[in-house]
């Protein structure tokens, strides 16, 4: 494996991706677009270890995420699609998988709006079909953010703890270990210009009119969640699925939205089933039947 940085430009704001090449010609090579505090040396490297040893890696950091250029509000997903296909196609492979988990979800939503020829199959985790943020969550995004202005840090960590985590955050306020105690940790530790970044991203528009696109890719995509994620109901995903010709849907169960930080390896498991498409099954996961009362996916 070698791993190189290639920095990108677009329409004026710079950033980059982290490229690990395999020496695998026949695997297709994974594009990863992650969330609004993943890096490209960060998360993806649980993940890849899921995916065959051999098998090229591909991590962005579009514009406004991680190391590359603060992007203004007024830029939505969109723009951020259009910074995604030009770091796709700067690699200039001729197939290759497409996956995005929370914020980088919706721009490969996006992407698929204008899909090229070259995409073989998606994963999208902790997405929603929109319109995203909805009243009653917009209204809790703001109090995070009013309590974020004024200082009040505890009130930041519990809006955003109880909305990433769901019921898990009930049982781990005095825990010192775990994922809920890590996040709170890094959430408390983060500098104010971090904070405008996700705040930036938060109050984004995601959604154009009509999700998916009205002539989605008929390509396998894999949509999941978890049961108690908040940010993304699981009903809003399924139906987010549903709208692609070949469109699945899974939800993980006793999970909230931070799968990949509750449960990397299942996480890892089911992006790298869908990709292989072994069709294995994935212990904890299961299909969302519409029918399903809400009440039960807890």
């Amino acid at each position: 494996m070698s791993e190189e940085i290639l920095t990108l430009r677009h329409e004026g704001f710079a950033y980059s991706c982290r490229v690990n090449r395999g020496p695998d010609q026949v695997t297709p090579p994974v594009f990863l677009f992650g969330g609004a505090l993943h890096r490209n040396h960060g998360w993806a490297r649980r993940l890849e270890k899921a995916l065959p040893p051999r098998t090229t890696v591909v991590t962005v950091d579009l514009p406004g995420f991680g190391a590359a250029d603060p992007l203004p509000p007024s830029h939505d997903a969109s723009f951020l699609a259009g910074a995604a296909w030009r770091a796709v196609e700067s690699l200039g492979f001729a197939r290759y998988d497409l996956v995005g988990q929370c914020l980088g979800g919706f721009v490969v939503q996006q992407m698929l709006r204008q899909v090229r020829p070259g995409v073989r199959r998606v994963v999208l985790s902790g997405v929603c079909a929109g319109p995203w943020p909805g009243p009653e969550l917009r209204a809790r995004l703001q109090s995070a953010e009013a309590a974020s202005d004024r200082g009040d840090r505890a009130t930041l960590l519990e809006v955003a703890t109880r909305l990433f985590f769901g019921t898990a955050a009930d049982g781990s306020a005095g825990a010192g270990q775990g994922p809920v105690p890590q996040f709170r940790d890094r959430i408390g530790a983060l500098d104010p210009g971090i904070l405008e970044d996700l705040r930036s991203h938060l109050y984004r528009e995601w959604f154009p009119p009509g999700i998916p696109a009205q002539s989605p890719p008929d390509v396998p995509v894999l949509v999941f969640t978890g049961a108690d994620d908040v940010l993304t109901p699981p009903d809003e995903a399924r139906r987010l699925a549903m709208g692609y010709p070949q469109g699945r849907f899974v939800v993980v169960e006793n999970a909230g939205h931070m799968l990949h930080v509750e449960r990397p390896d299942e996480y890892g498991r089911i992006v790298a089933s869908h990709l292989a498409h072994d069709g294995g099954a994935v212990p904890h996961a299961r299909p969302l039947d519409a029918s399903e009362p809400r009440g039960q996916r807890a």
